[in-house]
């Protein structure tokens, strides 16, 4: 039965795949020659660099006018069904400008793009937002020439931040989608609201919420389409801006609508660490979905490089159960945990690790804090 369900779903994957390439194709030739104030649109999403290499993404989609969400409920949620229901181009040439070189790549079939360009350039004294330029050169957008901001995390960085978003910067009730729904799907940018303590936590973490002190890395199973709509409230409450980590809903060989929850935050959270092998992290999520259990691995996995574990404890449960258990182990191995319904306490437990330390003496001052 299991061979049998498996064979069925990968022929499922496998035709809904051919499906939608199909029907991107014939969209793109429709496209193509009609009236030309209908251009395509470039989306660009924060990148980050080292000393060797920088790294961002982005999108090509059609271009069209944005709804208005006005007030209604009804005009709210077709305004966030627009931005889910995206028409992505494939085959688009992206040109990059970008410390001193040019470099392109095409759109794949959803139409995102990547660069990931060889560099040879020290990290400056201070963490700051640096600025790589991408176009379309073949095909008209709706902007010709985009900006992408590059995080570069100053030489002297001894820590950063990688958080969640779903449950930990936002309220967003993903547990509960049935009792949520509303402000899942048609709460604007304006509406949501921010986790009790969560930016007066990363705004003294970070310092200035547009260009941080410290870097700060967002990973979360929230689709790319919402990437602005994130960036905004953001904006809006305070929240340091930093690189997301986002996924995508679309339909590839490799996943059904999308990857698993876990397996795309640990994928992300390996690859920042692996990134900037010299610094510590703080790791804050919440005990909602998996991210009590994947934050344990990589305490395991990476020792030495978890600098702190805060989670937000939406289940009333904070270190009991299986997910308390694994919370207690990790404090149990040196890591200092904090577990609280909103981060309005974390304050004075983020003070006390003392992170700006050099690698070493931190680790041990982190060890003693807990």
């Amino acid at each position: 039965m299991t061979e049998q369900r498996s064979f069925f779903s990968t022929f499922l994957r496998a035709a809904a795949v051919d499906v939608e390439a199909d029907i991107d194709r014939i969209e793109d030739l429709l496209f193509r020659d009609e009236d030309p104030a209908r251009k395509i649109r470039l989306l660009t999403y924060a990148g980050y660099r080292n000393d060797r290499e920088v790294r961002f993404s982005g999108r090509v989609i059609r271009f069209r006018d944005p709804l208005d969400a006005g007030e209604g409920t009804l005009s709210r949620l077709r305004a966030m069904m627009a931005i889910y229901n995206s028409e992505e181009v494939p085959e688009i040439c992206v040109r990059c400008d970008a410390y001193g070189g040019t470099a392109e790549t095409w759109t794949d079939e959803e139409g995102y793009f990547s660069f990931a360009l060889p560099l040879k350039k020290p990290l400056p004294e201070t963490t700051r937002w640096e600025e790589a330029v991408v176009s379309t050169p073949e095909r008209e957008a709706q902007q010709v020439k985009m900006a992408v901001p590059i995080m570069a995390p100053a030489l002297d960085s001894h820590w950063g931040v990688i958080s969640d978003i779903d449950d930990t910067v936002v309220e967003t009730g993903a547990t509960n989608f049935v009792k949520n729904w509303r402000r899942v799907l048609v709460d604007r940018p304006q509406d949501r609201l921010a986790v009790p303590g969560a930016a007066k936590l990363y705004q003294m973490i970070a310092h200035d919420h547009q260009a941080p002190a410290r870097p700060f890395f967002y990973v979360s199973s929230s689709p790319w389409n919402l990437y602005g709509f994130i960036a905004e409230f953001m904006e809006r409450n305070g929240i340091p801006h930093g690189p997301m980590f986002l996924t995508d809903y679309g339909i590839d060989p490799g996943k059904l609508i999308k990857a698993a929850h876990d397996t795309h935050k640990l994928a992300a959270i390996e690859a920042i660490l692996a990134f900037y092998p010299q610094l510590r992290f703080l790791l804050i999520g919440d005990n909602g979905q998996h991210d009590v259990e994947i934050y344990a691995r990589v305490v395991r996995d990476f020792p030495g490089r978890v600098a702190a574990v805060f989670i937000r404890d939406v289940e009333g449960s904070c270190k009991q159960g299986a997910k308390g258990a694994l919370l207690n182990e990790m404090e149990a191995s040196g890591i200092p945990i904090f577990c609280g319904a909103g981060f309005n306490d974390a304050l004075a437990a983020a003070e006390r690790l003392e992170l700006d330390r050099p690698f070493e003496a931190a680790k041990a001052i982190s060890a003693k804090a807990s």
